[in-house]
């Protein structure tokens, strides 16, 4: 029989104290700049063909190809992100996965124009259009729509709403532009490819294992080196200065926050956002491809053989040497059906690309293997 923990996490005691935010915190917390739908006279501006309309998937996949040239996407965030239609369409997202961010969209009565309640509901918050200009030109301030709270613990950076339409306009993008080049053992941040989900694949692909061990993080937060080792991964898939800026600032002011080993991630403070799962997956993506590389190699080498091969009234078992790896988020669990010599090099080899190539804090002590 065997049972897998995809991670060992020891209990912790968590207080987070709160003081009441002052007045000036809580209107940070909502934008009031007016609708003004003819305002976009500024040459510079890209053109807007339908700003009250959210896109669909395949248009937005469409959008983001198009910046694909020479192995490469550009510009996603003046070509992309910043367009009004695009920024409408994270503020549905934030609709449909949190029905508490203050954007009440009802069920429009106008059959023609059905999506003309969440424009307006929207623009009774902040100007679509204007918010578009401002990301295009760069202008757009970060700090300025953040609220913090703190009494005598550790401060709490809340993004206003304007603030998590921007973070999830670019989550959409980075989707869009990464989902598919992710390594199909990568769980967590994906539509679909949540913790069940690998247990099912867990369940249902591992054939006579042998050895296994999976990696724990001490409890670090990802500091500057690891921005910019995280910086330094986007721009091989992405030319866009702008964009890498951005999450730098992001991480900067506090808004965004990655902790390796605390706690599950995505489940914990509003900082672990939907936009932090797809970042981490960004960062471990090469040491993902390097894992399957492996499997790859070692499936090729150690070809299943079937019962002709191995003749009639054969009492002999066959079992090719195998690995299988899961993923989800920072959890790490890698299983074979080898010998204990080899399990044991492989997890020397996976600690030390964690520890070399990704600068990250192994515990060296938690970790299991049976």
């Amino acid at each position: 029989m065997l049972i897998v923990n995809l991670k060992k996490a020891r209990t912790t005691t968590f207080y987070l104290r709160l003081s009441f935010p002052t007045t000036s915190s809580l209107k940070l917390l909502y934008s009031t700049l007016t609708l003004n739908p003819n305002s976009n006279k500024n040459p510079e501006t890209p053109p807007i063909q339908n700003p009250t309309k959210p896109l669909t998937t395949p248009q937005l996949k469409t959008l983001v190809l198009s910046q694909y040239s020479h192995g490469k996407f550009s510009n996603l965030i003046q070509n992309v992100v910043c367009l009004p239609s695009v920024l409408l369409s994270a503020s549905q997202n934030l609709i449909t996965h949190h029905n508490n961010d203050g954007l009440n969209c009802t069920e429009s009565t106008e059959s023609t124009q059905p999506h003309l309640p969440l424009y307006h509901s929207v623009s009774k918050r902040f100007s679509i259009e204007e918010m578009g200009r401002e990301i295009f030109e760069n202008r757009f301030d970060l700090e300025a729509h953040c609220a913090k709270m703190s009494d005598e613990g550790e401060t709490l950076v809340l993004p206003n709403l304007k603030l998590k339409v921007f973070i999830e306009a670019i989550r959409i993008v980075l989707e869009i532009v990464y989902d598919d080049r992710f390594v199909t053992f990568s769980y967590g941040g994906r539509v679909d490819l949540g913790r069940h989900t690998a247990i099912r694949y867990l369940k249902n692909s591992v054939k006579n294992p042998s050895w296994w061990f999976s990696v724990c993080f001490n409890d670090v937060k990802f500091d500057k080196r690891n921005v910019d080792k995280l910086s330094l991964f986007i721009e091989e898939k992405i030319n866009d200065g702008i964009l890498i800026d951005v999450i730098k600032r992001l991480f900067d002011c506090g808004v965004l926050r990655i902790e390796l080993g605390r706690c599950y991630l995505g489940k914990g403070l509003p900082q672990e956002c939907g936009l932090c799962s797809i970042l981490i997956n960004v960062y471990f993506n090469g040491f993902d491809r390097e894992i399957q590389e492996m499997r790859l190699r070692m499936s090729k080498e150690n070809p299943k053989l079937d019962e002709n091969e191995m003749g009639e009234g054969s009492s002999s078992s066959y079992k090719p040497l195998k690995m299988y790896a899961v993923r989800y988020l920072d959890e790490i669990l890698v299983i074979t059906s080898g010998s204990k010599m080899l399990t044991m090099n492989l997890k020397k080899w996976v600690l030390g690309f964690l520890e070399g190539e990704l600068e990250l804090n192994v515990d060296r002590v938690k970790y299991s293997y049976s």
